[in-house]
């Protein structure tokens, strides 16, 4: 079985990196804990609307999307306590609503 060597480069100061494993989550997101992240990339995976966040070239390499792994924290703490859980495209017309509004 072929063996892929992944090698992380230093982001430069011009460039911004828009995909991260479960370490470089972390690092953005203080206190995130490891099994906290693979627990909701895993939800992420499973939910229709997020899963093109989460890429999986192995079974063991996982890549995150950034802005997909904020919009899915937005996303969760928005539905906690809803029964009919609001999708992604309603959430965010609310957001730009609540901010027209100043809410």
């Amino acid at each position: 079985m072929p063996k892929a060597n992944i090698t992380y480069k230093a982001v430069g100061n011009d460039e911004k990196a828009e995909w991260g494993d479960y370490d470089h989550l972390m690092q953005r997101w203080e206190g995130l804990t490891k099994s906290v992240a693979k627990q909701w990339a895993t939800e992420m995976r499973e939910h229709p609307e997020f899963r093109k966040y989460v890429d999986n070239p192995t079974h063991r390499i996982v890549f995150i999307n950034y802005k997909g792994f904020e919009l899915f924290v937005k996303w969760k703490s928005r539905n906690r306590y809803l029964s009919k859980k609001e999708t992604l495209a309603e959430m965010l017309e609310n957001i730009k609503l609540e901010e027209r509004v100043g809410i």
